[in-house]
């Protein structure tokens, strides 16, 4: 699986109501799960103080499940599919519904998040990341 791996990049984070707009280093980790595939995240906002965002994301089969340190327990999964070569991780809840696409070429790896409040509404950019594989360490 071409997502597989230790990610480093930059990360575009557009306002919301509860964030203003701004640039965070990210670092993602893809490995292997049962069933699917089990990430690990940390972004650390550019020029902010306090902790980071950490995060833990699990995707097995076409469920998807996300963890952070925002705190909010999933109700229930969210589902996993790819599409054109992107795998998409949608969750929705009574805050709303975000919708991740991820896409590795070669050593490169993109992720788009998008957000809607409520659920129902249009779908507005959150996060545009750009990461670059790390080299796997011995």
């Amino acid at each position: 699986m071409t997502l597989l791996g230790d990610w480093t990049g930059t990360e575009e984070l557009f306002p919301t109501a509860w964030t203003e707009a701004g640039t965070a280093r990210g670092a993602l980790s893809v490995e292997p799960g049962p069933g699917g595939i089990l990430l690990d995240y940390v972004e650390s906002r550019d020029g902010a103080e306090g902790a980071p965002l950490v995060a833990h994301g699990v995707v097995a089969g076409t469920g998807f499940w996300w963890f952070d340190t925002y705190g909010f327990t999933p109700a229930a999964p969210g589902s996993a599919e790819w599409a054109d070569e992107n795998l998409v991780l949608e969750r929705r809840s009574d805050r709303g519904r975000t919708v991740m696409r991820l896409r590795a070429d070669g050593d490169r790896l993109a992720v788009e998040l998008d957000t809607a409040v409520p659920a129902d509404a249009a779908l507005a950019p959150l996060v545009r990341g750009v990461y670059t594989r790390q080299p796997a360490q011995n």
